[in-house]
């Protein structure tokens, strides 16, 4: 019996039953001051995840912008221009009206299931310039 269960964790494993994956898009976008903006971030492979928004600046460390525990929960840590939206249980979205020259930096979407370890996505390098 426990040759078994462990051979079925094994092949879900090499067949990627159990996996998850995060997409994150667009992976750069130079942008000038006062545009829009829409980064989109989705989870597969489970269900109800807990999902981050974070920024990294130049020469700053990582900072925690919005999470949300499920649709339309959604919580601001950073009082700024930008916003999130979560249309649905595995899609976070971060947004603007208006871009501002201190929004360039790297941001990560990250995801978890009760709080526990995070996963984070590719991230997207934004840079708004002034002038294009």
């Amino acid at each position: 019996m426990m040759l078994c269960s462990l051979l079925a964790l094994l092949l879900g494993t090499f067949f990627g039953v159990r996996s998850q994956t995060i997409h994150q898009w667009p992976a750069t976008l130079v942008q000038p001051v006062g545009s829009p903006l829409s980064l989109e971030c989705t989870v597969e492979g489970t269900s109800n995840p807990n999902l981050y928004w974070y920024r990294q600046a130049a020469g700053r460390g990582l900072q925690l912008l919005f999470y949300s525990v499920g649709i339309g929960q959604i919580s601001s840590e950073v009082p700024q221009n930008l916003s999130a939206s979560r249309p649905q249980d595995r899609q976070f979205i971060l947004s603007s009206k208006k871009l501002l020259l201190s929004d360039s930096g790297f941001y990560l979407c990250a995801w978890s299931v009760g709080g526990e370890t995070q996963y984070f996505g590719p991230g997207t390098r934004l840079l708004v310039l002034e002038d294009l």
